[in-house]
């Protein structure tokens, strides 16, 4: 932490006060980085939940993010602050981002009414993180399309046959 307060030219006090921990840090540092980009609002729900997803596939395919995530997991299922902590610096803020997006997507008559938003956002994390840590499989930007593609038009049958 001594190295990182002296490279952002800050004292250690004020590293502390944001981030308490050094894996807060580190989660912040890893998976942070995507609250850079704008929130994507192309008009479309295909092309900003695929905008989105590129981004997180920068994060989770980074040679950092894929050494860090099994210890920062295990830091926040023994560490309930740090838990508390990321989601309200990490998690939320990019909960958000994507439920405004479905919002105006629902607006424009794309996602039903009655869709429950928040479930379609764990549908999304939660199987990018199953195929991460539990299955070992590639979450790239193929992988990205057809999941967009699954959670927004589902499993029925398309028009046509398709």
């Amino acid at each position: 932490m001594e190295a990182i307060a002296a490279g952002a030219r800050v004292g250690r006090p004020t590293l502390y006060r944001r981030y308490p921990t050094k894996a807060a840090l580190v989660f912040e540092a890893v998976f942070g980085k995507t609250k850079t980009h704008p929130d994507p609002d192309t008009g479309n729900l295909v092309d900003d939940l695929r905008e989105a997803y590129s981004w997180a596939v920068e994060e989770f395919a980074a040679p950092e993010a894929r050494v860090a995530l099994p210890g920062l997991l295990a830091d926040l299922s023994a560490n309930p602050q740090l838990a508390q902590l990321v989601r309200t610096l990490v998690i939320e803020p990019e909960y958000t981002r994507v439920h405004a997006a479905l919002e105006r997507a629902q607006r424009r008559g794309e996602i039903r009414a009655d869709a429950d938003l928040t479930l379609a956002i764990d549908a999304f994390t939660g199987t990018a993180l199953t195929r991460i840590m539990l299955l070992g499989h590639p979450v790239d930007q193929a992988f990205g399309e057809r999941l967009v593609d699954l959670l927004v038009h589902g499993l029925a049958p398309r028009p046509g046959g398709g």
